[in-house]
């Protein structure tokens, strides 16, 4: 997440003598990222860089309280200003009117804070909000609205006001939406939503804010507004980001919410509102300060010991040092023996400090990691094992490619319109909930669509036939959290079904694998034609299929062709190849090369078999062509002992031919 800030924002909470290019250079050392300063209009702009378990710097007083104590470390006298955590709290009991919320579920909205404001005045705000909110990104609307959206950019946390005039009752509901729902948020779009997302509604049934991504337009706040309803809430983080995801509503306040701000910054917030508000628009309070806090977070303590500590920093830190910068840092620290202490996290740590090794990384980035002497590890790395399924995905790659295939490079992720040309079910992929695009919710569970929507979007480019292959990884759901990902490889051809063929027998002799088998296929996938589709198999093993693609399916697609397709499992091809060799040498007498042609109704794979069985100076058996009935082989007879004599070598024809008579 980046944020920009700006220097005099930056300062209203930091007394520091640094410049501004000293102040990003040394705290990028040990702190939040300065990715960029720049000066604009007399003041200088921060583009910050915040992690995501850090959501408590994503604001002007977060950096100023980590750039304190890292320049305080650096011997840079320096000071936090205008703590919000010190701020003096009043909830105006005395105020008779009050407003009321109904919370449905508690879980769902930790901390919610509001008040009601009378005789607002509402105008433009002054030049140096305007300027704060132009520079940080932001676009200034209005006094009242502003307001909120500085305190945003001051303190990380959103706030919303709502016109309190335009609500149809003074109680509002807060509840999860209901799928079918449907809110104008102040972008003027209307959004149906799809039940789960947090919501307020008024009296009159009508959905007045999508919590924590974007107010609804209902109870805009205008130049006619004289009454307002200011609320500091925090929601669930899971719901909120669900929401701003699918939505597309990508928010600075959704960003902030959906890492979980600190509670306890509602009602310190809520205070400093009320006092812009009094200063800029003439309001006062209205109502008693409704605040709801259902479950108040448990004090959260970690036992340090400063030996352990620094035994596993490398250095010897001194015990007030590390005190010190812990302290500086927001943590309360106490005695419990010589060497231990007992560490009290900040609120707005909460979720990212856990265990003592989180303290020990606090203290290291903030005393310098460059004071760290650069020792190198002593260990000793073990060997990589070694990954079969890489190294033969590296060779199947290379054999094709030296062959002439073309590589291609889909998206993991596929359209419903894919899945239902290719004749597949929805039901059997993998649906993001989150889809950037229609055509991208979908995890593959077959490459062939892919390559079948590659020969579309190539055919009539050139005359060529088509040599395409991938090599990749398909998901398979598993009914646990993740899916099951296999290897695939898919090749697609528009060559004659057995020259598609003969490329992959190449393969299986480049990758040694010595027994396979190919068999009419009788539960091939379902975008295979059944009639015209072999199986590939090693054994017990189905490795694949190779055949031709369904009519239909084609005909959806929009291919002209007749392309011939070869699926096999990557990881099963590679458990059917055996690593036990057997050499033989080359021999001393010259090869005898005869072409034949057989008659006969068997299929090719079968004769070539029957062929081989004939004499073991049978070397190599090549098929050539055929014609009806009538099948032409080129044969290679080999003997390592003598010089085969055309005798010798017509009588192993005379015992092929009789094979098949």
């Amino acid at each position: 997440m980046n944020i920009n800030l700006t220097d005099k924002a930056l300062r209203y909470f930091l007394d520091t003598p640094s410049t501004p290019e000293e102040l990003a250079h040394d705290i990028s050392l040990c702190g939040p990222t300065f990715d960029k300063v720049s000066k604009i209009d007399g003041d200088y702009l921060y583009e910050i860089e915040v992690i995501t378990n850090r959501i408590d710097t994503a604001s002007a007083q977060g950096i100023a309280r980590d750039s304190a104590a890292i320049l305080n470390q650096m011997g840079i006298k320096s000071k936090l200003l205008h703590d919000p955590y010190l701020e003096k709290i009043n909830l105006y009991p005395n105020l008779s009117k009050t407003f009321h919320f109904e919370i449905l579920d508690n879980s769902l909205v930790p901390r919610f804070t509001a008040v009601s404001l009378e005789n607002v005045g509402i105008k433009d705000s002054p030049k140096a909000t305007q300027s704060l909110l132009t520079l940080c990104g932001e676009r200034p609307i209005n006094n009242a609205v502003d307001i909120t959206n500085e305190l945003t950019l001051l303190y990380g946390l959103p706030g919303h006001i709502f016109d309190l005039d335009k609500l149809a009752t003074q109680k509002l509901t807060i509840r999860e939406s209901k799928n079918g729902e449907e809110v104008i948020t102040l972008d003027g779009q209307n959004n149906k939503l799809k039940g789960g997302d947090l919501v307020i509604e008024d009296g009159a049934g009508r959905l007045v804010d999508l919590c924590g991504v974007m107010g609804g337009s209902v109870a805009e706040v205008d130049e006619h507004t004289k009454n307002i309803l200011l609320i500091f809430p925090v929601y669930q983080p899971s719901k909120v980001r669900r929401t701003s995801l699918y939505l597309q509503k990508r928010t600075l306040a959704s960003q902030i919410y959906e890492k979980q701000p600190d509670t306890e910054l509602c009602l310190p917030v809520l205070m400093n509102a009320i006092k812009l508000f009094g200063e800029r628009t003439g309001s006062r309070v209205s109502s008693a300060v409704f605040d709801s806090n259902p479950t108040p977070p448990k004090t959260k303590e970690i036992i340090l010991d400063i030996d352990w500590a620094n035994n596993l920093i490398g250095i010897q830190i001194p015990p007030k040092t590390i005190i010190s910068i812990l302290e500086s840092l927001g943590f309360s620290t106490k005695s419990k023996d010589q060497n231990q202490i007992i560490c009290t996290v900040p609120s707005w740590r909460r979720h990212d400090i856990d265990i003592k090794e989180d303290l020990v990384e606090e203290i290291a980035r903030v005393y310098g990691y460059s004071k760290l002497p650069p020792t190198l590890p002593c260990v000793n790395l073990p060997p990589e094992a070694k990954n079969n399924l890489l190294s033969t995905e590296s060779k199947i790659k290379t054999l094709l490619s030296s062959q002439g295939f073309n590589e291609v490079y889909n998206n993991s992720l596929i359209s419903l319109d894919l899945i239902e040309k290719a004749m597949l079910k929805e039901a059997s992929h993998l649906k993001l909930n989150n889809a950037l695009s229609k055509d991208y919710e979908y995890l593959r569970t077959t490459l062939v669509p892919s390559v079948l929507q590659n020969i579309k979007n190539n055919q009539g480019k050139t005359e060529e036939p088509f040599y395409l292959y991938e090599l990749s990884n398909v998901y398979l759901p598993t009914g646990e959290k993740l899916p099951r990902e296999n290897s695939m490889l898919v090749i697609g051809t528009t060559i004659p079904f057995r020259l598609t063929k003969s490329y992959l027998t190449l393969l299986f002799e480049h990758l040694s694998l010595k027994k396979y088998k190919f068999k009419t296929s009788t539960s091939s996938p379902i975008y295979f034609v059944e009639e015209k589709t072999a199986t590939i198999s090693s054994g017990d093993s189905t490795l694949g299929f190779i055949g031709s693609i369904k009519p239909a399916i084609l005909h959806k697609l929009g291919i002209t062709s007749d392309p011939i397709i070869i699926e096999l499992d990557a990881q099963k091809l590679v458990d059917s190849i055996s690593e036990n060799y057997i050499y033989s040498p080359i021999s001393d007498f010259p090869d005898v090369v005869e072409q034949i042609t057989i008659s006969s109704n068997e299929r090719v794979g079968d004769i070539i078999e029957k062929i081989r069985s004939a004499n073991k100076l049978i070397k190599d058996i090549s098929y050539l062509d055929s014609f009806e009935k009538n099948h032409s082989f080129k044969i290679t007879f080999s003997s390592p002992n003598k010089n085969l004599t055309q005798s010798e070598v017509n009588d192993i024809k005379k015992t092929i031919g009789a094979l098949f008579n």
